[in-house]
């Protein structure tokens, strides 16, 4: 059962994560450990366990070392601040779009992907689009290397935190990134048959 998150789009109201980001292949919900009251022990991943949990608690921050940057959609760690980017043409109007971490490196990937790919189908139809659209996919690549490089995502020490989202295939890997790149070559080789023809 997915849980409510902030959407990959942006926006502040939360929704349940989108069907491209299923649960983690065979993630089962770890035992329940007892914590004192107004304490969530995180759950453990890939069979680690449960942090903390003999003692009960999270353990405070060490003066001049503050608590760890964590993902702001699974509050994972370790975590790096990355905004991604989307783009709507709709022929008269546009949308431009964008999601902020921290993001840990699954998230992070996730929401590129997700991003990046509906921008590639969605960008093209307005009268600054076509120029708008590659911009913001050559930002979302550049931006790609802050969470790629992080670490594998790890419970949290110091706060709750769950399994990260599934970020899914890869960009390349996804058929609809192949439809947005198709559609820039067939306007251009419109056009360009058009003015052959005249």
């Amino acid at each position: 059962m997915s849980q409510p998150q902030p959407a990959p789009w942006g926006g502040a109201s939360a929704e349940p994560v989108p069907a491209g980001y299923p649960a983690p292949a065979g993630y089962s919900a770890p035992a329940q450990h007892s914590a004192p009251a107004g304490h969530d022990i995180p759950a453990p991943y890939s069979g680690q366990p449960a942090p903390y949990a003999a003692q009960g608690g999270y353990p405070a921050a060490q003066p001049g070392y503050p608590a760890p940057l964590s993902c702001r959609l699974c509050g994972s760690v370790p975590a790096a601040k990355a905004k991604f980017r989307g783009h709507q043409g709709l022929v008269v109007v546009m949308r431009f779009l964008s999601n902020e971490g921290p993001f840990c490196r699954d998230c992070g990937l996730g929401v590129f992907r997700h991003m990046t790919s509906r921008t590639l189908v969605q960008g093209w139809y307005g009268y600054a689009s076509f120029i708008i659209t590659p911009f913001t996919v050559l930002m979302n690549l550049f931006r790609r290397g802050t969470v790629a490089k992080l670490a594998p995502p790890q419970p949290n020490p110091y706060a709750p935190s769950r399994p990260p989202m599934d970020p899914g295939p890869g960009l390349m890997e996804r058929p609809m990134t192949w439809i947005g790149l198709l559609i820039p070559i067939a306007v251009v080789g419109l056009i360009a048959f058009a003015v052959s023809q005249n």
